[in-house]
């Protein structure tokens, strides 16, 4: 059967109407630089998660389209705004490099130190914490917030000196190697799965999350963990930016929007963090009689 626009009516409701300045709308806002701006970036996202064969929620690809990532160039149709909302912390971040040449180094400074760390952050309040790699003038700050784990997420080995600071303060100390999504998505569900038990373990806490920066590695676990407890997607993902700032990564952002949480979830509701599953008994064969007639054989 033929369809009928609003147009062909002859006759229109003030819906109708409505709809029809809606879609006047669209259309000339599509003839603008602006919008063929917008639709050639919406163009290129498309391109680009097709060529990695990667699916993609319909959120996410209108959010690659009005925020800056560094592995997706951007055609700046927002004037540049959206490099400004997302310069993430203020203070940079160290890499590992220059953490452990300071963890090692011989300065005025002491273990008593309390300096916090570049990009630290508090996920739930006394139990996680995030950072970027510690350094010896953070060591004070780590006692501060009384962390009885931490959890390395970059596979170079630990310098002597952290490691040393770790043993005399009684920090046990985990290492799990979380790939970095850089031009593609490399972190692996089975890795993620074993940070994230590690992270929900609550013998574990307080517990420090870090990598190099704070951004990615520690975002995509952090994030994982949110959806875990089921946090709105729209507040995980801005937490990720704040973080990552400029530095953000689609890649990161398509992987922990498509982790598979059935790999935790058993670790999950054994801990606590969400209800336990609720088995439904599949339905009885018999009726309510029959069950009496099975108990008084003489009815």
């Amino acid at each position: 059967m033929a369809t009928t626009t609003v147009e062909e009516k002859g006759e229109f409701t003030f819906g109708d109407l409505m709809a029809m300045h809606m879609l006047h709308q669209q259309q000339d806002a599509a003839r603008t630089p602006k919008g063929i701006q917008l639709q050639a970036q919406l163009e290129h996202v498309q391109d680009t998660m097709a060529q990695l064969e990667l699916p993609v929620s319909v959120h996410l690809l209108q959010h690659a389209m009005s925020t800056f990532h560094e592995d997706l160039p951007h055609q700046h149709v927002c004037g540049g705004e959206c490099i400004y909302n997302s310069r993430g912390t203020s203070t940079p971040a160290s890499s590992i490099y220059s953490a452990t040449q300071t963890a090692d180094a011989t300065t005025d400074a002491s273990t008593d130190a309390s300096i916090p760390i570049d990009n630290f952050g508090i996920v739930l309040p006394g139990m996680v914490y995030r950072s970027s790699y510690p350094k010896k003038e953070n060591y004070g700050y780590i006692k501060d917030h009384k962390i009885k784990s931490i959890l390395t997420l970059v596979p170079e080995p630990i310098a002597p000196g952290y490691q040393a600071f770790m043993d005399e303060a009684g920090i046990q100390h985990f290492q799990v190697h979380i790939r970095a999504n850089k031009g593609k998505v490399s972190t692996e569900s089975c890795e993620m799965s074993r940070a994230l038990r590690l992270v929900m373990d609550r013998a574990n806490h307080p517990i420090l999350i870090h990598c190099n920066k704070g951004k990615h590695r520690t975002g995509c676990t952090v994030a994982c963990f949110r959806r875990i407890l089921d946090a709105p997607m729209d507040e995980i993902v801005d937490e990720y930016h704040f973080y990552a700032g400029a530095k953000a990564r689609l890649m990161d952002e398509v992987f922990f929007e498509g982790f598979d949480l059935n790999l935790v979830m058993w670790m999950a509701r054994q801990e606590g963090w969400v209800a336990p599953e609720q088995v439904t008994p599949p339905a009885s064969r018999f009726s309510f009689m029959d069950c009496i007639r099975a108990m008084l054989p003489e009815l």
